[in-house]
């Protein structure tokens, strides 16, 4: 509820002609090191990167009359090219187009988008009690109480918020027990603050990092006060609710209700195609089952301008698609609009709580339309058009019925309408789904669990390591069994790789021992033998374990297989001790999020040993992400895994030693900063 003083069509004209200002400042992109191209629209692009690897990026900006405009919006999932490489299009336009608020007494009827507008003089500049983010300025020029106004100001609002539980998966009840698959989610936020007298409204756009788009308007700011002949505080208590106790002679009075109705205009671009479609579906229950009724639900392909009145059936809902872009299973792409709030049934333009037209560039606003080219105009007109459904415009309308509370004196607590896109189809799998869950896709097996069991190979029980003959000596061969792997979902494939103390067994030709057998040479006496076995198979993660160490002995005496000894020897022989590694890190300084993030930091590490050069493998760990390389001469620069968070963070250092060294090992703390 709200009074209007001081505000003519003629300001509101010259509003919509004034220079309209155009967002600053673009984000970062930090999830991949390969170039994108920008987006054509300057300093106005957002780029934002979200914690778990999704991304969004956008064109916004302020315009005079319509206030918050999104323009060319575009998701990359966190799954990366297992979806699509890069970034697609999803949204062309989006904007509050028109905001009709009548009151239920029948005096008063505003339409602030087309009679004042979210821009210019009413859009309120964002400060640090607004804006939790990073503000970007927006440049205006307006005339505004007979002068010419030009000014910069923090107008619109850009933050990563917190959304809580995103998905959550356990393999059975004992959850304590088994693998456990838990993401946290976060969002994108662009808003803006535009005051219409009374009332202050938020424009407010989340983009979720699995896709999801909520569009919000809230309204804060005060209640209209009590005039002189009221059309704001009735006596007529159908209309209204008692505020304040008596007020005017003795007499209760009653602030009036009214509607707050927001219609979005919604110019979708699916994969960035030509041609796009509407669909709907609608269900019906035709009898009754064996334990439930039966429901059918059938799709149909709008082809001409339509209105849907509310309700015209709570279960049916519409998506808008592209036949001309497909996910990875074949289907066509689409979002679904979602849409729960009630509608104004009794004003014709309020009416439909979705209506879909054909894209024209004169049809800006849902109604009293402000573009000469087709003046005065609406959804109304348009959707009786009958043009061919080729690009498909929804202008979807969210309603509210604000009956004032006593609770909304003073500031009033901000209150919300609001309508979801949601992607239906834009992906195969979920835009999220870690490695071991990349593989659920369609039926999934028998089975209660089976549609939760990893498909990562998973080592059950590790390899093993049998020889032929006991005792090992030069010219036995060992002989490696894989162990037990998950085999829920398929059958793996089994790949050996054999290490002395740690480090691969090479050749002459430097080329590693592989295979299922392998041949004790005089090279392996006195050190312990491993094998690692890799499991894979097309389409599913592979995985490796390691068998447990086999202890090669060193024989007593001379071993017969390396000929005679040009001395001697008296008795039996002690191979000679290993020599202890010193481990030393280059400790690197404070690292950025968008580094630690790419895991582009490098360390130096040195293992040094008395008398010797140290050779073998250096390993990094963090978590289950493991970095590991050779040395050369006693030292190695490695990357640092990856790290999302910011904060200190411990990274284990190992020297995994060699038949003269013996291992070490080290914690390493880094520091990650915004």
């Amino acid at each position: 509820m709200r009074g209007r003083v001081g505000r003519t069509l003629a300001g509101i004209a010259a509003a919509a002609l004034a220079v309209g200002g155009v967002v600053a400042v673009s984000m970062p992109n930090a999830h991949t090191d390969e170039p994108i191209e920008a987006l054509p629209c300057g300093s106005a692009a957002v780029t934002k990167e979200l914690a778990n690897g999704a991304a969004w990026r956008m064109c916004a900006r302020i315009h005079p009359v319509k206030g918050l405009v999104l323009e060319q919006v575009e998701f990359r999932p966190a799954t990366g090219a297992r979806e699509y490489p890069g970034f697609l299009p999803v949204i062309d336009e989006l904007y509050l187009s028109q905001l009709n608020v009548p009151y239920d007494n029948g005096l008063s009827q505003f339409n602030d988008i087309t009679s004042y507008g979210f821009g210019n003089q009413y859009l309120v500049p964002q400060t640090a009690d607004t804006c939790l983010g990073d503000t970007i300025d927006v440049t205006q020029a307006f005339a505004y109480l007979n002068r010419f106004v030009e000014r910069t100001v923090p107008g619109i609002c850009v933050d990563e918020t917190p959304t809580g539980l995103a998905s959550h998966s356990v393999e059975d009840q004992l959850a304590e027990t088994t693998h456990r698959f838990a993401e946290q989610g976060t969002a994108l936020q662009v808003s803006s603050i535009s005051k219409i007298s009374w009332y202050e409204y938020q424009e407010l756009v989340t983009f979720g990092d699995h896709g999801e788009i909520d569009v919000a308007l809230g309204a804060t700011g005060d209640l209209a006060p009590s005039m002189a002949g009221d059309e704001y505080f009735g006596t007529d208590p159908e209309q209204g609710w008692p505020l304040g106790g008596e007020q005017v002679n003795g007499q209760p009075t009653y602030a009036t209700s009214h509607w707050h109705s927001a219609i979005w205009r919604v110019d979708f671009g699916i994969g960035g195609s030509e041609r796009q479609f509407a669909e709907r579906w609608d269900y019906a229950t035709t009898d009754q089952g064996l334990t439930a009724p039966v429901t059918r639900g059938a799709a149909s392909r709008i082809s001409a301008p339509f209105s849907a009145t509310s309700p015209p059936d709570r279960r049916s809902w519409w998506r808008i698609g592209s036949d001309q872009s497909l996910n990875p299973d074949g289907l066509a792409r689409s979002y679904e609009i979602v849409n729960q709030s009630a509608a104004n049934v009794s004003i014709p333009v309020t009416e439909p709580i979705l209506t879909v037209t054909e894209n024209q560039s004169c049809a800006e606003y849902a109604s009293h339309n402000l573009n000469p080219a087709c003046p005065n105009q609406g959804i109304l007109e348009w959707a009786a058009s009958e043009a061919e459904l080729t690009d498909p415009v929804a202008w979807i309308n969210v309603g509210y019925h604000h009956i004032d509370r006593n609770e909304d004196q003073s500031p009033m607590p901000i209150h919300w309408q609001r309508f979801q896109l949601v992607p239906r189809d834009f992906f195969a799998q979920n835009p999220a789904a870690p490695p071991a869950r990349s593989c659920i896709n369609g039926p999934t097996g028998r089975g209660a669990d089976s549609a939760a069991r990893p498909c990562i190979a998973t080592n059950v029980f590790r390899p093993s390591i049998t020889a032929g003959s006991t005792p090992v000596v030069s010219g036995t061969t060992l002989t490696a069994k894989p162990g037990l792997w998950n085999q829920t979902r398929t059958t793996w494939n089994y790949a050996y790789m054999w290490f002395r103390d740690g480090a691969p067994i090479l050749d002459d030709d430097h080329q590693p021992a592989l295979g299922t057998s392998y041949t004790v040479s005089a090279a392996d006496l006195g050190s312990e033998l491993t094998v690692k076995v890799t499991a894979s198979q097309t389409g599913f993660p592979s995985g490796t374990a390691e068998s447990r160490p086999l202890a090669i002995p060193k024989p007593a005496g001379p071993d017969p297989t390396e000929g005679p000894t040009s001395e001697p020897t008296s008795g039996p022989t002690t191979p000679p001790a290993k020599a202890t590694a010193t481990l030393t890190v280059r400790k690197p300084g404070r690292i950025t999020r968008a580094a630690a993030r790419k895991g582009t930091t490098t360390v130096l590490v040195r293992v040094t040993a008395s008398g010797q050069t140290p050779q073998g493998v250096v390993r990094l760990t963090k978590g289950a992400k493991v970095r590991s390389g050779w040395l050369s001469k006693g030292q190695l620069r490695i990357r640092l895994p990856k790290i999302r968070k910011v904060g200190k963070h411990r990274v284990h250092v190992q020297y995994l030693g060699s038949g003269a060294t013996k291992p070490a090992s080290m914690w390493l703390t880094v520091r990650v900063v915004k």
